[in-house]
């Protein structure tokens, strides 16, 4: 079992503890990247579209999402060359492998998706280098914004039918990615823009001082929440909806409700939801266990036919520029 998975089972279990024992996590030596961020570029992603068969990595130039028309995707397009332009999220978030050394954001840029396709993805850690995320993280990240161009359909889901790799199960036990800024880093800002996170344990879980921008997100069928925001963590949440959290079907997983919640807040953070919907989720539209009204504040937010639709003390903003 992954350090990723146990340190989430841990804070499933006692959740008034998540953000203490994220924030005793320390940063290391760097692993991903060697040395102190420099890139502040942007990369760019290709899509894919998985034909002939799932995880096929050299298809027809300019066919299955290949930007570049140079007939790789995927894996085949992360160490190509010094072009910029990557097939997974992973790897344009790193440094930059190979013929590509060097040319990734090295966790300090924007990483955009140009063409459609689903990235079946997890256990990416942005943030400080952190116990259990071995090769992952930075002693000094930077800001990193992860977004799908307009009209590009960018899915992040642990599943790939007939993933040849046989990574479906771990995926699903786990979460997408863990964003985790120390206190001496708390003045970076991680966005998350149009994008689609569906059938991971957790979509996003964010601790200790981080601060995350989630904006035109869909969060569907993860079982243990959509977004975990713990810690001492900013977090904002705009125009995005948060479905059928727990509601996962599929073989091989343990796809029980955990409590299968859109949106957690634990330890002591500031949440703000903005012009967001909650509905049909197996726990919880929103569940603050924080203990304080003021950890999370809400404004033209719509939380429906969830198990309960909001647990927990909250305060409504009276217009959007309210801020405590």
């Amino acid at each position: 079992m992954s350090i990723f998975r146990r340190t989430f089972k841990h804070h499933a279990a006692r959740p008034a503890l998540f953000g203490l024992v994220l924030a005793a996590l320390l940063a290391g030596s760097t692993l991903w990247g060697g040395t102190a961020v420099e890139a502040n570029h942007p990369v760019l992603v290709e899509g894919n579209c998985d034909s002939p068969v799932p995880g096929t990595t050299i298809v027809t130039a300019g066919t299955c999402g290949d930007f570049d028309g140079d007939g790789r995707i995927g894996t085949a397009e992360d160490t190509d060359g010094a072009d910029r332009i990557f097939g997974t999220i992973r790897a344009a978030l790193g440094p930059g492998t190979g013929a590509a050394a060097g040319t990734g954001a090295n966790l300090n840029g924007l990483v955009l998706i140009v063409t459609s396709g689903r990235f079946a993805e997890g256990s990416i850690l942005i943030g400080n280098v952190t116990a259990g995320f071995e090769g992952q993280g930075l002693a000094a990240p930077g800001n990193v914004t992860i977004e799908a161009a307009p009209g590009v359909m960018a899915n992040i889901d642990a599943v790939l039918q007939g993933d040849p790799a046989g990574g479906n199960i771990s995926r699903q036990n786990n979460g997408a990615f863990f964003v985790n800024y120390l206190p001496d880093f708390g003045n970076r800002v991680v966005t998350f823009r149009n994008l689609n996170f569906r059938n991971y344990l957790e979509a996003i879980g964010i601790a200790s001082n981080s601060r995350v921008l989630i904006d035109n997100c869909r969060f569907e069928n993860n079982t243990r929440n959509g977004v975990q925001a713990g810690g001492l963590s900013q977090v904002v949440i705009s125009r995005s909806q948060f479905t059928a959290n727990g509601r996962r079907i599929g073989p091989g997983a343990d796809n029980t409700p955990s409590p299968g919640d859109g949106l957690m807040v634990t330890g002591a953070p500031q949440v703000r939801v903005v012009d967001s919907v909650f509905s049909h989720n197996v726990g919880a539209g929103i569940r603050n266990t924080s203990g304080a009204a003021n950890s999370l504040t809400v404004y033209k937010v719509a939380s429906y036919l969830n198990g309960t639709d909001i647990i927990g003390l909250f305060t409504i903003a009276p217009n959007p520029n309210y801020s405590n």
